[in-house]
């Protein structure tokens, strides 16, 4: 009987006529969903031309879902809508629309729109279901919204997410190359019966972080020290609405637990464990210019033998800022204050979006980064250094 519902629904889904070479298609949640529950739909931007095409969607889209006997006006609303959409040559792009079920409607409901392009979809609405976990923004609110193309590769089964920013960079000195690469892995789904009874356990996240200088231009290109950061973070963020309007926003926060260390022993290992605290605010249009803040508070814990003075270099807060444009440039500052005022370090980025179709075919930004100051890498925490390096991201 499932395969025959699932088999009906497809049917029911409109492929509708091109505009500007863009077929859309809405997609059904795949299993019934309770009665007054909140729906997440996708979608679907398809590009069967030859070349790119870009798309802009509406963040609110007015629809009416119906059963047998009766009509209600629904608006379905994007959380973090970014525009304009670039689909791909062949490709597609996929947008996440949420709308609440009216109490009243039950059963087999077919839902239509107009725009922006006229559409149908069935849903199925049971009573006695236990509710949906609820709708929470990603972590890519504390940066401008990616394109939808981004947005699917951030979001692997939905487990799997960027976390800090992803890229290569080479510059000048004995350190010439750094990198980093970074990921989050959600650990409780909501499609168990115990993440739908505890949906906070949701925004429970493992982190890893790896940071790298490299010795790329010595005889043997050694790495000179490698940082690897795992971390457990709880996560609440709020989802962004356009509607809200272009003042101070809430983003949510970050509450976690990081161990740090170079993988080193002997005189050259350096090792702490860190408690920390990172909300994060927003100023501006997220579909023009706007500014984020997301400080870091932090508390060391247990004994720091083997760098018994990192917190001079380091400090208790990191403040991390930025300006930027959707899709388009963006700076952002890190900067670490030591104890008493004094050492610490800034760390700028300056990230555009580049997109080769020649020669790689995928998207990423040109990255400009700036350091000065003490501890960029673990092992000369107490050193000072001054770089500039250039490269690509693939996360800013």
């Amino acid at each position: 009987m499932h395969i025959i519902r699932r088999v009906l629904i497809l049917v029911l889904l409109a492929c509708v006529a091109p505009a500007h070479g863009a077929v859309f298609n809405f997609v059904a949640p795949p299993a019934p969903v309770a009665v007054g529950a909140e729906v997440r739909l996708n979608l679907v931007v398809l590009n069967p031309d030859a070349s790119p095409l870009t798309v802009t969607l509406p963040p609110v889209i007015k629809g009416s879902l119906c059963d047998e006997t009766h009509c209600w006006p629904v608006e379905l609303t994007a959380p973090a809508l970014g525009n304009p959409v670039t689909v791909a040559a062949g490709g597609f792009a996929v947008r996440e629309y949420l709308f609440t079920l009216p109490r009243q409607a039950l059963g087999v409901l077919v839902l239509d729109i107009a725009e922006p392009a006229a559409a149908r979809v069935a849903i199925e609405a049971r009573a006695g279901l236990a509710p949906a976990a609820p709708v929470e923004a990603p972590l890519s609110n504390f940066v401008p919204p990616q394109t939808a193309e981004a947005a699917i590769h951030r979001t692997f089964a939905g487990r799997f997410s960027a976390h800090e920013p992803i890229y290569f960079i080479y510059g000048e000195g004995p350190q010439a190359a750094k990198f980093q690469f970074s990921f989050k892995y959600r650990l409780l789904g909501g499609e168990g019966e115990f993440g739908q009874r505890l949906p906070a356990l949701r925004r429970l996240y493992f982190g890893y972080t790896q940071r790298s200088l490299w010795n790329i231009d010595d005889s043997s290109s050694p790495f000179y020290d490698t940082s690897y950061m795992p971390e457990l973070m709880f996560e609440s963020q709020a989802v962004l609405n356009e509607r809200e309007g272009k003042g101070l926003r809430w983003m949510g926060y970050q509450v976690g637990l990081r161990h740090e260390s170079n993988g080193r022993s002997g005189p050259s290992s350096r090792s702490l464990n860190t408690v920390y605290f990172r909300p994060g605010v927003a100023i501006g249009d997220f579909d023009n210019w706007s500014l984020f803040f997301a400080p870091r508070v932090h508390a060391y814990l247990e004994d720091l033998e083997e760098n018994a003075d990192i917190r001079d270099y380091r400090g208790h807060i990191e403040f991390m800022a930025g300006i930027g444009r959707n899709d388009g440039l963006a700076l952002s500052f890190t900067g670490r204050l030591g104890r008493g005022g004094h050492k610490g370090s800034v760390q700028a980025d300056l990230t555009l979006p580049v997109k080769s179709e020649l020669l790689l075919d995928f998207a990423t930004y040109i990255l400009v980064q700036y350091w000065d100051g003490y501890g960029e890498s673990l092992l000369d925490y107490n050193v000072r250094s001054s770089s500039v390096r250039v490269g690509f991201s693939l996360v800013r």
